[in-house]
């Protein structure tokens, strides 16, 4: 493909389309600062979504996405405009979004971008958390246990929502009434399945899968189901390695 020229390119040779905007307002209401950088960056081109997250991590950042992908480097001229007296920081986003997926795609294809994002996603926090953990046991002034004692993997002190993907599925909170022919019409539906493996004297279950990008989709399309009679919600995790 050859790359047209004011247009910036990803690490897979995509046209970027989306503005990555940061230090903003933190205090101001989500639904204000979209519209007001609507209001700055709309002269730049056609703004396809703008996404900015309430969550303390996401807090002071946005993302702007315009139909062309010229829009991007148009729009850097802002670079330092102050929006409530705050400089903006910007920059090209490093992938593409999914909106600009849906608006060029097909739903096919949008569901592999995002399948493969959440799945990098994972990746990049069971890392971040292995890290965490290493340093905080290298951290100034960490006391010594009075006792020695094992020493712990990586794996065991990652917390289970950021554990890595793996082809088995880790079940819990699974209800008395639910046995493993019932998980198993549960997790048979999705691509590659090979079994269920139940354990109810715990509540919990695993679901064995031939790759983990198959795991990857069944753990998406299931995790928080409500199952059983009293309608419990089934907590899916990779199991750890």
């Amino acid at each position: 493909m050859e790359k047209m020229e004011g247009v910036v390119y990803s690490a897979n040779g995509l046209p970027i389309s989306t503005l990555y905007v940061n230090n903003l307002y933190e205090r101001a209401e989500v639904d204000f600062m979209v519209e007001a950088m609507r209001t700055i960056f709309q002269d730049f081109g056609e703004i396809v979504d703008i996404v900015m997250k309430k969550s303390l991590y996401r807090k002071g950042q946005a993302f702007i996405v315009f139909t062309d992908p010229a829009s991007v480097s148009k729009a850097m001229t802002m670079q330092g405009f102050p929006l409530f007296d705050k400089p903006m920081h910007l920059a090209p986003a490093k992938t593409v979004s999914d909106a600009t997926v849906k608006q060029k795609g097909n739903d096919d294809q949008l569901e592999t971008h995002v399948r493969k994002r959440k799945s990098e996603k994972e990746r990049k926090q069971a890392k971040l958390a292995a890290e965490a953990q290493k340093n905080a046991s290298h951290a100034p002034g960490a006391t010594e246990p009075s006792k020695p004692r094992p020493a712990k993997s990586a794996a065991a002190v990652i917390p289970d929502e950021y554990l890595p993907p793996n082809k088995i599925l880790f079940l819990q909170n699974i209800p008395s009434d639910v046995d493993a022919d019932e998980l198993t019409i549960i997790f048979e539906r999705f691509p590659g399945f090979k079994e269920v493996r139940s354990v109810p004297m715990r509540a919990i279950a695993f679901a064995e899968y031939d790759t983990e990008q198959n795991a990857i989709t069944a753990k998406e399309a299931t995790a928080g189901m409500t199952i059983g009679a009293e309608q419990k919600q089934m907590k899916v995790t990779y199991q750890r390695k």
